[in-house]
């Protein structure tokens, strides 16, 4: 997630002194100026978020003149174009202002985090080396620091550059990129204080392994994946060891903690929760109202049978600061399992918005805007999505679900057979019952219609959590009545469907709403179902309407 918006937030309702106030809004000030440059927003440091060429301005860079959007460098009457990919990568070096940035950080920026081999990083690195021996000759070079990143200094530029707030030199003929941000900082700061952005002390900067180590963990973070998850901890941990003192990386320590303690078994995770209290404490006292500090303690748990409470808890916050992206994620959940669409998309795209590296954003918004009736809407979310996270169990899933869903069996299957776009390592049991579920679709057949029944149920057994996808799956190949007795097991304990479940909660109801469900809903024992476990109440309390009843 980004690191911005709790700092304002606190600020604003005084639970700070006017010390920790006047840092915060300096801070809050310096991460809404860099998170306009770029697509996505500030990431708390000196770099920005994905470089779209069409939207970066003009700057120096020693005697050159640099147009990103028209992918032109200009070294007085002589110019010369260069390869979108070695402009976007020369943009996000020169947003480094002398720093260091990652192999990772490139990757993120420049190829929307797509797996990309060490050969096309080189490739673009040597030609943008090239311009520098050509026509940029005596104006800057781009240095290797071993097993660590790239910088670009330009000529003159001493061999570290601190990474702070000071005001530049001005650059003449075209504004630099250190300027171009002061300007906008002088516009930003006239909200809340441009004294506050220009004198306030600077914030402890890490060592450089740290900051490397810190955005391998959010890239990892950011999947939503355990096995990420879990190494995401292991460079934290070894980030804060190098730099004590490196608020975000404890805040993002302290998410991390929080996404275990949801997602893995309770022997795996025992102590986790002083650790997560610790890094909290530790984030507050180096990166005062750091939001991924913020966003481990939002209430959470067992939705099911609570959605009033957290729905109006999620409002609350989102209430409180409009930018919590935690809230606006964590509320679209809620509606979406209530059947209100059109409302969970709206919450998961300001989140998306917000935060465009999270893939379980992605996923969900894709699943809302199927549901809310906007095909094309999903379909082109969970393709981009395809191309950020091509290796997502959840979002290869969402993609062969739509297809086979909407009148494409015939293409899912395509594409589940297709090698390189599977995940590196796909349940081997659920490819080959949905192998034989998607025959089932194309060929319409009694005889492939009972056999992917069987296979249904057999995955089903093997995997009780499956139990309510599963039912789904039924339902669409016409076993009606033998869906709704899963979903009795599931949700009321009732029948032989009951026995097993692992959880100790029903979980998840969305899945009652989505298109596919729909020959469910004209049967009595649904409309009976959705009262016993207390949907109805919901709506009426509520006073909303969920879109199936429209």
């Amino acid at each position: 997630m980004g690191h911005d918006s709790i700092f304002f937030q606190l600020a604003t309702e005084r639970r700070l002194g006017p010390p920790a106030r006047s840092a915060i809004f300096r801070q809050f000030a310096f991460s809404t100026i860099m998170g306009a440059v770029g697509e996505s927003g500030h990431d708390g440091l000196a770099i920005p978020g994905r470089v779209v060429l069409a939207h970066e301005q003009p700057f120096a860079l020693g005697c050159l003149t640099v147009h990103p959007a028209l992918r032109q460098v200009a070294r007085g009457t002589h110019g010369q174009c260069v390869e979108p990919r070695v402009m976007q990568v020369l943009v996000a070096l020169g947003r480094a202002d002398g720093a260091i940035i990652t192999r990772d950080e490139l990757v993120e920026r420049c190829w929307d985090g797509r797996i990309v081999g060490d050969d096309a990083i080189n490739r673009v690195l040597s030609r943008i080396r090239q311009m520098a021996s050509g026509i940029g000759e005596g104006s800057f070079q781009v240095e290797t620091i071993a097993r660590v990143g790239y910088r670009l200094r330009e000529s003159g530029q001493p061999d570290e550059t601190p990474r702070g707030w000071a005001l530049p030199a001005p650059v003449a003929r075209v504004a630099s990129r250190r300027n171009m941000l002061v300007a906008g900082s002088l516009v930003a700061a006239g909200a809340i204080g441009s004294y506050a952005l220009l004198s306030s002390p600077r914030p402890a900067v890490p060592a450089s392994e740290a900051r490397s180590l810190y955005y391998l963990a959010l890239g990892l973070h950011r999947t939503s994946e355990p096995v990420n998850n879990r190494q995401a901890i292991a460079y934290l941990r070894e980030a804060v060891r190098l730099s004590p003192d490196y608020g975000e990386a404890w805040g993002l320590l302290a998410l991390a903690y929080r996404s275990a303690i949801e997602n893995e078994d309770e022997s795996r995770v025992r102590g986790f929760d002083e650790r997560l209290r610790e890094a909290v404490r530790r984030a507050d006292r180096f990166a005062p109202g750091n939001r991924d500090a913020a966003a481990a303690l939002l209430p959470s748990g067992p939705v099911f049978g609570k959605w009033i409470a957290y729905e109006r808890l999620y409002r609350a916050a989102i209430e409180r600061m409009s930018t919590n992206t935690a809230a606006h994620y964590m509320l679209g959940t809620v509606l979406m399992d209530c059947g209100r669409w059109a409302e969970a998309s709206a919450s998961f795209m300001t989140a998306r918005n917000q935060e465009g590296f999270a893939a379980l954003i992605a996923y969900k918004l894709a699943t809302s805007l199927w549901s809310a009736g906007e095909l094309s809407a999903a379909e082109r979310e969970i393709d981009r999505a395809l191309q950020r996270w091509p290796q997502h169990s959840a979002i290869w899933q969402t993609k062969v679900k739509l297809l086979a869903l909407t009148g494409r069996p015939d293409a899912a299957l395509a594409f589940i057979e297709d090698p390189a776009s599977r995940p590196l390592d796909p349940d081997v049991h659920w490819v080959d019952y949905r192998r034989t579920y998607l025959a089932a679709l194309i060929d319409r057949s009694a005889i492939k219609t009972d056999r992917a029944i069987a296979a249904t149920l057999d995955h089903i057994r093997g995997q009780p959590r499956d139990r309510v996808s599963g039912a789904l799956s039924l339902t669409t190949l016409g076993a009606v009545g033998l869906a709704l007795d899963l979903l009795e097991g599931v949700y009321l304990g009732r029948g032989r469907w009951a026995a097993g479940l692992e959880q100790e909660t029903p979980g998840a109801t969305h899945p009652l709403f989505q298109p596919h469900a729909r020959p469910l809903w004209r049967e009595p024992r649904f409309k009976h179902l959705i009262d016993a476990i207390g949907l109805e109440r919901y709506w009426q309390v509520s006073r909303s309407r969920p879109a199936y009843l429209a």
